[in-house]
């Protein structure tokens, strides 16, 4: 009998201990399913964080409040006319722009770009103060642009049903970073070297930038030509020094610097040694650019490559083969191909020497010619 009940408890024993291992089992293979199903998810996070970060390279612009002065592209001239009046001067230009100037001598010098086809704004440069400006403004530091928008190395848009793609580089985001507008329009910011502070803006619809040639394009799409039609050469020979002289008045007034007035006799002189420098290109310039000069020279507008030619010391011999052996100090510029004043802000090298030669330093006496796309400037601080 007590055998009987032995074997009883221990059978009743064994019953329990495989239903509880049988708990234990079905309760430990449920953690693991929810383990990995959770290990799963936390994968697909992770994927999607992954994925997230991938779009980070290249993301949405989010595009500034429009401004009051990038409210102006896109308008009527009849608009402009209205608000500014009646230009003081125009510049015509070789592309399909006219300058309507504003502000003549003065700190604020304001150029407005007519296109001729719409008679609608296509471009503004600003160079001094301005409340139409609005937050993204000149004289700006590049810490608080920064704090104002993102600067993106990306841009899409379409124009006229093609789909174009900007790539801007490390040194454009540093010298002249894109930023638009909610209405469609774009500024460059173009800043000044060393201090990085907002030295000029250019405002511009995409016609103009696109034409403007600044940025990398990721595929090779066609452009719109960016010289068209008939230049008035002799209009623009006459204005493109006078903008230029503006342009570097309005800084030096920023500044509390005197002005600096044209020198009748440097003038004439200039006008001398620019005939002899386009009759021997050679005696001053390499093979290869004394010959894209000739081509500049006969209205090759396919010459993209700048010539810039400084000569700060000039030997005697020099001065005299320029008929400029009485003057002292001589300066010589030589800038090609130019057909605005303005697009001395697109090259930093150039930016950099304009604004040390003619900006920054003391007085000097300055003589200009253009012709056909290629200025010659000769500054002297002495002499007759």
């Amino acid at each position: 009998m007590k055998k009987k009940f032995y074997w009883k408890s221990v059978f009743n024993f064994l019953w329990v201990l495989l239903l509880i291992l049988g708990i234990f089992y079905v309760n430990t293979a449920l953690k693991d399913q929810q383990n990995g199903s959770k290990s799963k998810k936390v994968t697909t996070i992770e994927k999607k964080q992954d994925d997230n970060n991938i779009k980070l390279t290249t993301p949405k612009v989010k595009a500034l409040k429009t401004s009051k002065m990038a409210a102006y592209i896109g308008v009527s001239s009849s608009v402009i006319l209205t608000d500014f009046g009646q230009p003081t001067a125009t510049v015509a230009s070789a592309s399909n722009l006219k300058w309507w100037l504003y502000n003549l001598n003065n700190q604020s010098y304001l150029k407005i770009g007519i296109d001729q086809y719409t008679k609608k704004v296509a471009a503004i440069f600003v160079v001094g103060p301005s409340k139409a400006q609005g937050k993204l403004k000149v004289g700006l530091s590049f810490k608080r642009l920064l704090q104002l928008t993102t600067l993106y190395a990306n841009f899409k848009f379409n124009y006229r049903e093609q789909a174009f793609q900007y790539e801007l580089s490390e040194n454009d985001l540093n010298r002249h970073p894109l930023i638009s507008f909610k209405n469609g329009s774009y500024a460059i910011a173009y800043l000044k070297p060393k201090t990085k502070q907002i030295y000029a803006l250019e405002y511009l619809n995409t016609d103009t930038l696109l034409k403007k040639n600044l940025y990398h394009l990721v595929a090779p799409v066609p452009l719109p030509a960016q010289y068209q039609g008939e230049v008035d050469w002799q209009q623009l020979e006459q204005m493109l020094p006078a903008d230029f002289l503006q342009l570097v008045n309005a800084k030096r007034r920023q500044q509390s610097r005197a002005v600096i007035p044209v020198d009748p006799n440097l003038n004439a002189q200039t006008h001398a040694a620019a005939d002899k420098l386009f009759k021997s290109p050679r005696n001053w310039l390499q093979s290869a650019q004394a010959k894209q000069l000739k081509s500049i020279l006969n209205d090759d507008f396919s010459q993209k490559k700048t010539i810039f030619l400084h000569r700060s010391k000039l030997s005697k011999k020099r001065l005299k083969l320029l008929g400029l052996e009485n003057y002292s100090k001589v300066k010589l510029w030589v800038i090609a191909p130019i057909y605005s004043s303005s697009t001395i802000f697109d090259q930093p090298k150039l930016l950099s020497s304009w604004i040390n030669s003619f900006v920054e330093t003391g007085r000097y006496r300055i003589g200009m010619y253009y012709e056909h796309g290629v200025l010659v400037i000769i500054s002297s601080k002495g002499g007759i």
